[in-house]
C-alpha cells in the first residue's frame, strides 16, 4: 500500500497520540500538536481518506479517529524509527549482567528485569532453548482392538507417548507397518508439518499422525515452562489500562507459562524480530494487545 507523504504523516500522528493517550485522535488534536500549517478540514479529509483505507477507524462514540491493527502493521513496517540504546544504557546492561552469576536462568530473569525497564512496558523471557520438537521415530503399540499408544521419538532424544483410539480395529502388524510408515515421512518434521501432511492421509494413518502432531505440539510448550517476566507496573501506568479491566486478561495470560509458551512459540516460525498485532495473536485474551518476539 502506497501512502502520500502528508498521508504518512497523519497515520503517524493518529498512532503516536493515541497510544500515549488512549483517546480517540480529533483533526483538531493534529493541527494543534502537529501540523499548525493545516486546516482543520484539510486533516479531516486526509483522516478521511485514512479510513477508507482501513488504516485508522471513527469511534461512533467520538468525533476522533484510532489506529485499526492495519494501521498499527503499517505504522510498525514503514514509519517506526528504530532506536537504539545509548553507549551508557549498554554499559549499564554490561554492568548489570557481569554482576550475576553465568546461570542461563539467573540471565533470564535479570534479562526480563532489563528489558521491562527499558521499554518501560511488560517483558516476557525464556531460557535458551533448542528448535521446535522434531519426530525421529514412530512406533505404535496395539492396546485394544480400537486402542493404540502411540510412542514418539524426538530428535532430541526425548520419548512421548500418546493414546489414540482408532475408528476401527488393527492388528499388530497392521500397526507395525503404520509406525514404519510414519517413520518414514514425519522423519524431521514439526508439528505442524505434520499436521499438514496428516491431511492427506487416511483412516488410522491420519490419525496416528494427528497424535503424533499433538505429541509434538506438547513438547513445544513444555519447552517455555521456565518463563520470567516483569514489568506489570508499566503495563498498568499505561492510559488504556488505568481505569478499566483491560489489563486483566494480559495479567492472567503472564500467570500461566503454558500460555505464554504458545505465545514464545510462535517466535520459532520466524528468525531474527516479530511483531505481533491485534487479532493476529494466536491468545485470544491477548488481541488488545501488540508484541515483540525475538
Amino acid at each position: 500500500m502506497e501512502l502520500s507523504p502528508r498521508r504518512r504523516r497523519m497515520l503517524k500522528h493518529v498512532v503516536e497520540e493515541y497510544v500515549a493517550t488512549a483517546v480517540p485522535v480529533s483533526s483538531d488534536i493534529i493541527v494543534r500538536r502537529y501540523e499548525p500549517t493545516l486546516s482543520s478540514a484539510t486533516v479531516r479529509n486526509e483522516l478521511a481518506q485514512l479510513e477508507e483505507l482501513g488504516l485508522i477507524s471513527h469511534p461512533h462514540t467520538s468525533a476522533g479517529r484510532v489506529p485499526t491493527d492495519a494501521g498499527y502493521r503499517f505504522f510498525v513496517e514503514h514509519l517506526m524509527a528504530s532506536e537504539v540504546p545509548t553507549p551508557g544504557e549498554q554499559r549499564t546492561i554490561r554492568h548489570q549482567f557481569h554482576q550475576v552469576e553465568p546461570d542461563v536462568d539467573r540471565w533470564a530473569h535479570l534479562a526480563s528485569s532489563v528489558l521491562a525497564n527499558a521499554v518501560r512496558t511488560a517483558a516476557v523471557v525464556t531460557p535458551l532453548t533448542s528448535s521446535r520438537a522434531r519426530v525421529r521415530r514412530v512406533g505404535l503399540l496395539r492396546v485394544q482392538d480400537t486402542v493404540a499408544l502411540v510412542t514418539v521419538v524426538l530428535h532430541s532424544g526425548a520419548v512421548r507417548q500418546h493414546i489414540v483410539h482408532l475408528d476401527t480395529p488393527s492388528e499388530r502388524d497392521d500397526l507395525d507397518c503404520i509406525g514404519n510408515k510414519l517413520t518414514d515421512v514425519l522423519d524431521g518434521r514439526t508439528a505442524t508439518a505434520v499436521t499438514t501432511l496428516a491431511e492427506g492421509l487416511g483412516g488410522a494413518e491420519r490419525q496416528a499422525a494427528l497424535a503424533v502432531a499433538r505429541i509434538l505440539e506438547q513438547a513445544d510448550r513444555q519447552t517455555f515452562e521456565g518463563v520470567y517476566y516483569e514489568g506489570l507496573g508499566h503495563v498498568l501506568s499505561q492510559p488504556e489500562f488505568t481505569y478499566s479491566q483491560k489489563a486483566v486478561p494480559l495479567v492472567q495470560v503472564l500467570e500461566r507459562s503454558q500460555m505464554v509458551g504458545k505465545l514464545l512459540s510462535e517466535a520459532l516460525h520466524v528468525s531474527g524480530v516479530q511483531v505481533v498485532i491485534g487479532a493476529e495473536h494466536p491468545i485470544e485474551e491477548m488481541r488488545e494487545t501488540s508484541a515483540v518476539l525475538a
